[in-house]
């Protein structure tokens, strides 16, 4: 029992590491709005469902692809293996605000507003739900912080400066708000213009 604890003692104690994430990591991913939060939610659903399966890439053009370039059954097998144990293409991350849910994009290849342009136009993969009322794509986001927020303002927002806009504030509820309405607004008032805001749109 001494030994035991002479051995204890001499052992240094293993520091906590907290799991690691890139300062430079962003959401990207779809914002789903709908009259309640319970049918936005539903809607979130609806939407998940088609981009993994209706909206796919047509599988025999896959293996079409595969073939002609002289692939084996047993690679094309490990091929899907793989892509069945490895991380979902996208994640339901819940609420984010009143009414309005949100789907993470999980792989770098997918960008919302590119495949909001495939099936929100007419045609046989266009997405249809009752209970989602809007679908917007999210392709940049930034860390709650004033000076990234003003970093992705100004990527996004200076080819749009002249044109009338409107600010829409949603504060997060249930925590602290590090970017407020009057610090959102002045840096959308100094990219876009004071002149141009509007009320109407």
């Amino acid at each position: 029992m001494a030994k035991r604890l002479r051995d204890l003692k001499e052992k240094p104690p293993k520091k906590k590491t907290k799991a690691s994430k890139a300062s430079d990591d962003v959401e990207r991913g779809f914002l789903v709005t709908g009259p309640t939060c319970q049918e936005a939610l539903r809607g979130l659903k609806d939407l998940r469902l088609h981009l993994e399966v209706e909206a796919e890439e047509r599988k025999d053009t896959q293996s079409d692809h595969r073939n002609s370039e002289g692939v084996s059954v047993c690679h094309s097998l490990d091929v899907e293996l793989a892509e069945l144990h490895s991380q979902r293409r996208f994640l339901t991350v819940g609420m984010v605000c009143k009414q309005v849910a949100f789907l993470r994009a999980q792989h770098v290849d997918d960008i919302p507003s590119r495949l909001l342009s495939r099936f929100l136009v007419p045609g046989r993969d266009r997405f249809v739900s009752r209970f989602a009322d809007r679908v917007l794509p999210v392709d940049m986001s930034s860390q709650p912080r004033s000076e990234r927020f003003s970093r992705l303002a100004q990527d996004v927002l200076a080819s749009h400066a002249g044109r009338p806009w409107r600010l829409l504030y949603e504060p997060f509820r249930g925590g602290w708000n590090t970017i407020s309405k009057e610090d959102a607004f002045e840096v959308c008032r100094n990219i876009l213009g004071a002149d141009r805001q509007s009320a109407q749109l």
